[in-house]
């Protein structure tokens, strides 16, 4: 196990605003006040109001899985996916560590619920990674088959899938550790490496009106993937006080995702020296005006990552090869970093994944209010 983690909580103020958008001196594009009040949790919620946590003091659970038992059994005992509004089920997880991949698919409204004391008390953990090979036709995971394919690949990899609405995860770990032997570049499965191969999900949230409340998320490269389920389809996803882990585009997809009184902590040591991490890397339809919004929280890393090595972000022209990104038909990801901590560890926006070099006037990445 991995040493526990303090999460922080923060409540900074609203301090007065830029006159115009503009680049900052670092090259971090900062939006004026008028923007940036498009970019609320209110604002990306819309029409849904979170509900209620599960609370294990005002009623017993539906179900309790103790260590030596499958959280995956507890969760197929859960009715399927009726109408909106029926009541939640509760899934209690006793403190433990739980191995393998899990899935979360068109289910009645759902908690899983830790230790509230101590996320680090129960663990969910799983070890593979998209260059893991396998048969063609051997199912990568309960949830995503990817049968003909020779490799477990980056959907996979997930140790928990989430693809049904109305989900909580509360006070809890969700790993992925199949990168944790490598130090410095060394030692990579076969066929892996800093090229490729290495993604390795923790949690993939597929569903809307989602919500995440005391949890640590714990990979390298891909630890969280917050998508829609379908092209179109809403998905709004609120992580609150709470903890990601990674080092490596580890917060991506194409979600509506709000991540606030938080801590983002880029991860050191994994890496062959001279390649830097990257946080964000969303997504977004171009024709979406909310894509990964982080508030109120705190950007840090684990010591032995020099000052600037890391990207805020970049955006992830998924499905676009170099050179061929247009602009309003292909993906061009979204995301606002505001009235949060930024550490020295982070430097300017990066390049897209397409190699689009970064440009303020064409990419969607930008910052309001936030301090060192």
């Amino acid at each position: 196990m991995k040493p526990r983690l303090t999460l922080f909580t923060l409540g900074l103020l609203l301090a007065a605003s830029v006159s115009q958008a503009q680049p900052s001196p670092q090259g971090r594009p900062q939006l004026t006040a008028a923007q940036a009040a498009a970019h609320t949790t209110a604002a990306y919620l819309g029409d849904w109001t979170p509900a209620p946590l599960a609370d294990l003091a005002a009623a017993p659970p539906d179900l309790v899985v103790r260590p030596g038992e499958s959280v995956q059994a507890a969760i197929d005992k859960v009715p399927p996916l009726a109408k909106e509004g029926s009541r939640r089920w509760v899934i209690q997880i006793e403190p433990g560590t739980y191995r393998g991949p899990l899935c979360i698919r068109d289910k009645a409204p759902l908690a899983l619920v830790g230790a509230a004391l101590d996320p680090a008390a129960v663990v969910l953990v799983d070890g593979r990674f998209s260059g893991k090979p396998k048969g063609e036709q051997e199912a990568a995971h309960p949830c995503i088959p990817e049968l003909g394919k020779a490799s477990i690949g980056t959907s996979g990899s997930t140790t928990l899938l989430v693809q049904s609405p109305d989900v909580q995860l509360i006070a809890l770990t969700v790993a992925n550790d199949a990168m944790d032997g490598v130090r410095r570049g060394e030692p990579y499965p076969p066929g892996v490496g800093e090229s490729g191969g290495a993604q390795a999900v923790a949690l993939t949230l597929a569903g809307d009106r989602i919500q995440l409340e005391n949890v640590r998320l714990l990979g390298h490269q891909d630890t969280l993937f917050a998508r829609r389920p379908a092209p179109g389809q809403p998905a709004r996803q609120l992580i609150r006080h709470s903890l990601i882990a990674g080092d490596v585009d580890f917060i991506f997809g194409n979600a509506v995702l709000v991540i606030e009184h938080s801590t983002i902590l880029t991860r050191a040591h994994r890496r062959t020296p001279g390649h830097g991490g990257i946080i964000l890397a969303p997504s977004t339809s171009p024709d979406v005006q909310q894509g990964f919004l982080v508030t109120h929280s705190r950007l840090v890393a684990e010591p032995g990552i020099a000052p600037g090595a890391t990207a805020l972000g970049r955006a992830w022209d998924s499905g676009v090869k170099a050179g061929t990104w247009v602009a309003g038909s292909s993906p061009n990801g979204l995301a606002v970093v505001r009235d949060s901590e930024i550490g020295a560890h982070v430097g300017p926006w990066a390049a897209s994944t397409s190699r689009r070099p970064f440009d303020a006037t064409t990419h969607r990445l930008s910052e309001f209010n936030n301090r060192p």
